[in-house]
């Protein structure tokens, strides 16, 4: 008998159990890998992110030394270098005009990033008459003028009293204001806090109270004031008040150009087109009506102690829409009222003449007035050759015109200390420049001296055939005396370009035998010779003013430059012609010209190539 058992496949059954672990193995191994995979990525990007922090943190390096090389007014090349904890950072550094833009590239172990910076130092006067005169008025001697070059008309706006001997002559517009003094009741000059207006809500818009003491027109007012990056313009208004705080409707206004306030601090005028008539021991308001913006805002300096008994501030969200807040202190401020008429008298007028009163005078074109004598009326109805130019045609004559307002000069306090600012970032010196000046100071005859930015604590003499080349403002707490008979010369350097360059002075600026002023070479720049010596308006002469009693005493041409004196007289000799003054008084002795250059009325100042730069703007961009 047969027994057949039954047949199992066990080789079968352990390829199956092997197919299972292996198969649970792969599982197991691709949980591990794939757990590894994210832990090593995970590392990667913890290590890609450090290089890039490295990376960044050089780049900023870059941004940060070249800023402070460029601030302070030391060397920077066109590229450099910085290492910083292993990284590099490579520094480009591009100008145009008064653009500085900065580029800084770091770079880790492979891992780049970079940051921009663009700076600029300009500040942009507007020069638009041949001749701008403050309360002191203009004399004009036998044949003196101010004219246009290229056609362009040499006007005068005066802010004082303006005659004329025969021949005397305006090729353009005349316009004389209405007088003005300030009122040394209403004011608070005591700077010792800051208050800031528009950097944040609801501290936007400020107001001091005060009370005038005479029932006059206010002609203008003044803040002491500065600015922190580029702010837009703001309006002053004046108010009446209306239960302790600004009423919601303005008496007057005026725009308050940010162009006028510097990084320091320093007087800024707004004038009034349309003044407001106070009355006598009444409250009224002056209110900064300004924007918000964290980085761009104005510092409105104050008394802390309230030492003006008349007045207080406040301030507002909205100046005509919120509610009033007090403020402890006073706000600074000075107030300026219309004192009485002023007049042209004695002068040939080929354009529109506009005073309170004409006398003695020759109009070619219209004539606004309240006073005018029969002489001048009579020319104005029937004007003749060769006093007036082609084609005559009768003047309009506008009796019963209002005064016209006084004009902001186009420089102010707070510009010049700024430039002051500028210079002193550049070093100072020590002693006096030119002949026999101390050491980096001396000019050798036929030598030439590359200075700027510059505080110099002497004076400029200049009296062989020497050149003074400014790369930057230079400011002088002394004087200026240029007699060469081989002809010296202030310049600025070519690299301003169609920029202009500033120079300084304390005292006054004594100039005459073949001195000679240019700007960089390039059409559009010009130098500013500017003093800002106060008193010196002529008259018997007294210390510290120079000849005639004046704080610029001109002797000859003077063609690519500017002279200010803000607070003082300035004086041209006979046959002598600049291209444009502007002075608190101005005496054109005869044959004296004023030659009105139309660049001038968009003409930009540069601090040079290493002061007052601002930060416009500032970011990462791609490598």
């Amino acid at each position: 008998m047969n027994f057949q058992f039954p047949t199992f496949n066990f080789q079968k059954r352990g390829q199956a159990a092997l197919i299972a672990v292996i198969l649970m193995l792969f599982i197991m191994l691709s949980a591990v890998f794939g757990a590894s995979s994210v832990a090593l990525k995970e590392a990667k990007v913890a290590t890609e992110n450090t290089r890039s922090r490295y990376s960044f943190f050089a780049a900023e390096a870059g941004i940060d030394d070249a800023t402070y090389r460029l601030k302070r007014g030391k060397n920077l090349t066109s590229s450099f270098v910085i290492l910083l904890n292993g990284a590099t950072a490579n520094v480009a550094v591009t100008t145009s005009g008064s653009t500085k833009k900065i580029k800084s590239a770091g770079d880790y172990l492979g891992i780049n990033r970079a940051l921009s910076a663009s700076f600029s130092n300009l500040t942009g006067v507007e020069f638009h008459y041949g001749a701008q005169v403050g309360e002191g008025g203009i004399v004009m001697d036998q044949n003196s003028r101010v004219e246009g070059g290229g056609g362009v008309p040499g006007n005068v706006y005066s802010n004082g009293s303006a005659t004329g001997q025969s021949g005397s002559t305006v090729t353009g517009d005349f316009i004389v204001s209405t007088s003005i003094t300030e009122d040394a009741a209403a004011r608070s000059v005591v700077c010792n806090q800051d208050q800031i207006a528009g950097q944040a809500n609801p501290q936007i818009d400020f107001a001091q109270s005060f009370t005038p003491s005479e029932s006059k027109p206010l002609a203008k007012v003044g803040l002491y004031i500065k600015k922190v990056g580029s702010p837009g313009d703001a309006t002053i208004r004046i108010t009446s008040d209306s239960s302790g705080s600004p009423a919601q409707s303005a008496l007057a206004s005026a725009a308050l150009s940010s162009g006028l306030v510097g990084v320091s601090y320093g007087w800024v005028e707004a004038t009034f087109s349309s003044p407001a008539n106070l009355t006598s021991g009444l409250t009224y308001w002056i209110v900064l009506d300004t924007g918000r913006d964290a980085n761009k805002y104005y510092v409105w300096c104050k008394d802390s102690g309230a030492g003006y008994g008349s007045g207080s501030p406040k301030y507002s969200k909205d100046w005509d829409d919120d509610p009033w807040t007090d403020v402890s202190g006073d706000l600074n401020f000075k107030t300026y009222l219309g004192t009485g008429a002023s007049s042209i008298d004695g002068i040939v007028v080929y354009g529109t003449a506009k005073a309170n009163t004409i006398t003695n005078s020759k109009i070619c074109g219209d004539a606004y007035y309240q006073t005018i004598d029969s002489s001048s009326l009579a020319f104005l109805n029937n004007p003749s050759n060769p006093t007036c130019p082609d084609p005559l045609t009768p003047g309009t004559a506008f009796p019963g015109s209002s005064d016209p307002p006084p004009q902001n000069m186009p420089i102010s306090d707070s510009n010049i200390q700024s430039w002051k600012n500028d210079a002193g970032l550049g070093g100072e010196i020590t002693g006096d420049c030119g002949d026999n000046g101390v050491l980096g100071c001396a000019i050798l005859d036929n030598g030439t001296l590359t200075l700027g930015p510059k505080k110099i604590n002497g004076n400029l003499t200049l009296t062989k055939k020497q050149t003074l080349t400014v790369t930057g403002t230079l400011y002088f707490t002394g004087n200026l005396d240029m007699n060469s008979s081989s002809g010296a010369t202030i310049k600025c350097d070519p690299s301003f370009g169609t920029n202009s360059c500033v120079v300084i002075f304390d005292g006054w600026m004594h100039i005459s035998n073949n001195a000679i002023f240019q700007g960089s070479g390039t059409a559009g720049s010009y130098i500013l010779m500017l003093t800002t010596l106060a008193g010196c308006n002529g008259g018997e002469q007294t210390s510290p003013c120079t000849h005639h009693n004046a704080a610029i005493d001109l002797h000859n041409n003077a063609a690519g430059a500017i002279f200010y004196a803000g607070d003082s007289m300035a004086n041209l000799h006979n046959g002598v012609g600049v291209t444009e003054l502007t002075a608190y008084k101005l005496s054109l002795d005869n044959g004296a010209t004023i030659t009105y250059d139309q660049g001038l009325a968009n003409a930009n100042f540069s601090s040079g190539p290493s002061g007052g730069w601002n930060i416009e703007g500032w970011g990462e961009v791609v490598p």
